[in-house]
């Protein structure tokens, strides 16, 4: 649903809360170049009459005064310049960084809503564009709009004829709200062939080895394709109405200043006016037409800037999971689940599950594809929250519902390899205060011992998704990194589905042996991991 205009500023308002003095000092220093620019004008008319009428001495003292008024012109132009570059580049880092703690924190539902690619090319190209206009578009047009008006004034004040003249012909066009509509709509509908063009594109490169070994290659190219035409054929009707538009605005400033030449040689002729007043004339007349060709330039860009909001604010308004402060658990006897349900919309997924897992007796959950073996695992983690039920811990014979501040006791495994780019040693220390002597007993405990005969040892960089390493390699070193902190309770998604038999063994006996006094829960498809467990619960 897209916001109202007065909506919409005051979300504005908001965004520049914190960096309003600074705007506000780039406006006022705006200001005073702009009048010095037009002080310079009536003191080069000036130095004009005189060096006409042979004063020396006059001249030389209009023409210190005009230099000065331009060097301080200049100076002010370049801070202003400095300042407002430099906020805007903090007011952009803190709207990314809010929109991507929005999206790290967002709730199960919100995940799903929108595509990691879309995601990115509103937090980079939307967030530009916002900040461009807050920061600086609609300071510079406001200071547009009083560098005209001064303009006019001070022409006027020289020939009021001429500056009717030339604001009567300005390309000043009136839109109706019929245009409006449309541009917006265009530009909402080009920022969505955009998003979907950044989905092709960032699945292709993710995917790219299984899509050459699928044979896709031909069916993503044409996608690719598909999506860059879309673009094009909407990107040329917004040119096409630039072009026209453009060409109507330019003929009407050369119009503007012919006219203006015109008239001032005519009054030069009749003795009307000094050479000075006709070159102050041709100034003025090119500080009041570039000013209106610039307000015209600010119609399309408050355009996007309107959709660039909404695509925003919908980021900004998602659901977030609530921060609580992390509870270390010292000791824990077991996790009690009952009669749990989940259902995603009108699916139900989970539905009335018990089970209790208990310290030192290793379980193991499994059962076919859809029966909610995944959705369970988001509910021990406490990413989602079910429907009814409960999860419960146990510690010395007192209960607690489980919730997210109980999540840095788990140490858990995902399905497939979930590395990062960057050196092995990296992937593993995601906890600073992580020993040596923990790290190697993570890398003993998951079979993880090869990354010691790599190249470059835990340096050996580790590309996206894995890349340089084995399904199976991988999965061992993400087991690894879980294995780092002495976590109470071990959660294990197919942690073996990549492993051949005798890893298979080996693994599971150094686990078997460590998990000993833990809470561990392997949900597998593995019945010989299943045939080690003392509990084994099958979902249905």
């Amino acid at each position: 649903m897209q916001a109202s205009l007065k909506q919409q500023i005051k979300w504005a308002w908001r965004l520049a809360e914190g960096y309003k003095g600074r705007l506000f000092l780039y406006f006022i220093l705006e200001l005073i170049v702009i009048a010095s620019s037009l002080y310079f004008i009536l003191l080069s008319k000036q130095a004009i009459d005189l060096a006409v009428a042979g004063d020396r001495d006059q001249v030389k003292t209009v023409i210190i005064v005009a230099i000065s008024a331009v060097l301080i012109g200049l100076i002010l132009k370049s801070y202003s310049n400095w300042l407002n570059e430099k906020t805007r580049v903090e007011m952009l880092i803190s709207l990314q960084n809010r929109l991507i703690n929005s999206q790290m924190l967002s709730t199960w539902k919100f995940i799903k809503k929108w595509h990691s690619g879309d995601i990115q090319l509103r937090i980079n190209a939307d967030s530009n564009e916002v900040v461009q206009m807050i920061g600086n578009t609609f300071i510079v047009f406001i200071l547009t709009f009083i560098r005209l008006l001064a303009s006019f004034f001070v022409l006027w004040s020289m020939d009021p004829m001429l500056a009717f003249i030339i604001l009567a012909i300005s390309p000043l066009l009136v839109f109706s709200k019929l245009y409006f509509k449309r541009l917006r709509s265009m530009n909402a509908n080009l920022k969505k062939l955009e998003s979907y063009f950044s989905q092709v594109v960032q699945e292709n490169l993710r995917f790219r080895m299984s899509i050459r070994a699928l044979g896709m290659q031909a069916t993503r190219w044409n996608k690719v394709v598909d999506a860059q035409k879309d673009i094009y054929d909407l990107r040329s009707s917004l040119l096409n109405f630039s072009i026209v538009s453009q060409g109507i605005l330019k003929a009407s400033v050369n119009f503007g200043f012919l006219l203006t030449f015109v008239w001032g040689i005519y009054k030069l002729l009749e003795n009307e006016i000094s050479f000075g007043m006709m070159t102050a004339f041709l100034q003025l007349v090119g500080r009041i037409q570039s000013p209106v060709l610039g307000m015209m330039s600010f119609v399309p860009q408050f355009i996007k800037f309107r959709t660039a909001v909404d695509r925003i604010d919908e980021l900004l308004l998602t659901d977030l999971e609530e921060e609580e402060q992390p509870e270390v658990l010292t000791s824990l006897d077991s996790i009690a689940i009952e009669s749990l349900s989940f259902r995603y919309e009108d699916n139900l997924i989970v539905d009335n599950f018990s089970m209790e897992v208990k310290a030192g007796v290793p379980t193991a959950i499994i059962g076919s594809s859809g029966k909610g073996k995944t959705t369970l695992i988001r509910l021990l983690l406490s990413l989602v929250k079910p429907d009814s039920g409960s999860i419960s811990l146990y510690a010395d014979a007192v209960q607690s519902p489980l919730s997210s501040r109980h999540r840095i006791n788990i140490a858990y495994v995902p399905q497939g390899d979930k590395l990062f780019s960057g050196t092995i040693r990296e992937n593993l220390m995601i906890h600073h205060e992580t020993s040596a002597q923990r790290l190697e007993e993570a890398i003993y405990l998951s079979c993880a011992e090869f990354v010691y005969d790599l190249p470059e040892g835990l340096d050996t960089y580790v590309g996206e998704s894995g890349y340089g390493l084995s399904e199976g390699q991988a999965q061992r070193i993400a087991l690894a990194r879980s294995l780092t902190r002495d976590c109470k309770i071990w959660l294990f998604d197919e942690v073996t589905s990549a492993l051949d038999t005798e890893t298979t063994s080996r693994l599971l006996d150094r686990l078997m042996k460590a998990g000993k006094d833990k809470i561990v829960i392997y949900v597998t498809h593995d019945l010989a991991l299943a045939n080690r467990c003392e509990h084994v619960i099958y979902m249905k």
